[in-house]
């Protein structure tokens, strides 16, 4: 069972990665390489680490990594996702960045129906707010083609603190020039979730890449199967965007996506035999 929800809202904070793009099976394999160079426990790896900045995960899980040094394997990270990818993408293996469903249709409906006046007010009605840094962030989206990339792009590095911090969601408020009470934060991760709330914003939780009962406890105020089930529409005067919501009841929102899970199998290089 589903509620139909109306919510105006000035513009949409979407976090990238299981929000907009997929890029699971290439971030997987990075880990997998980092965890074989490290002995990491790669399980416990892979239950914690999504939602964080790199920076954070590397001080977590690599303590010998010395300060000096993370700068560098932060970035050879992260190009290591985009190399997978693209390799992944040459050959036709699963493994490529890909959109998350609903995501082209969603920014579409943003994008290609704003007034002018919304943009003379500012208002683009999107941003991204994500953890990774700006070098892969831009690379990644761009080779999902979801969309055009938004005006404001807030990324890692520009924070001095990574979600469930507020900071970054603060931050795109600010650079957005909205009222963050008046914005909505979509995620996919609990760490997300929790920096959209302490933030002060409306919270939309993807059932993408985590079980609904972690977004509840982090305090959703909705929860939905992915992005199919948004659809957004400007006001005629350009001064807000009308989202309606097919969200989950609370009974209902649990585990992780079918089709979510589905399109990850799908594009693991590993399940197809490769």
């Amino acid at each position: 069972m589903v509620k139909t929800i109306t919510l105006e809202v000035d513009t949409i904070l979407f976090d990238m990665d299981g929000t907009l793009i997929d890029s699971t099976p290439a971030v997987n394999a990075t880990w997998a390489s980092f965890a074989h160079q490290y002995n990491l426990d790669l399980s416990f790896v892979m239950q914690t680490c999504h939602g964080y900045r790199t920076v954070e995960n590397l001080r977590r899980f690599i303590p010998s990594i010395s300060d000096a040094d993370l700068p560098k394997e932060v970035e050879r990270f992260e190009s290591n996702i985009l190399v997978v990818a693209r390799e992944n993408a040459k050959t036709g293996k699963g493994g490529s960045i890909v959109a998350t469903p609903g995501a082209k249709e969603l920014l579409n409906q943003i994008n290609s129906t704003r007034p002018e006046t919304a943009v003379k007010r500012g208002n683009y009605g999107w941003a991204i707010v994500t953890s990774a840094t700006q070098a892969y962030a831009q690379q990644g989206f761009a080779s999902a083609g979801v969309s055009d990339p938004p005006q404001v792009f807030i990324t890692s590095d520009l924070c001095t603190k990574g979600k469930p911090d507020p900071q970054p969601y603060l931050m795109g408020a600010e650079k957005t020039k909205q009222d963050i009470s008046r914005c909505l934060v979509v995620e996919d991760a609990p760490p997300g979730v929790r920096a959209g709330k302490r933030a002060g914003a409306k919270t939309l939780a993807l059932r993408t890449t985590h079980d609904g009962e972690k977004m509840q406890e982090e305090g959703a105020d909705y929860i939905v199967e992915d992005l199919r089930s948004v659809k957004a529409e400007w006001k005629q005067d350009g001064s807000a965007l009308v989202l309606t919501i097919q969200a989950e009841e609370e009974h209902e929102a649990k585990g992780i996506s079918e089709l979510a899970k589905q399109i990850q199998k799908d594009n693991d290089p590993t399940a197809n035999g490769h």
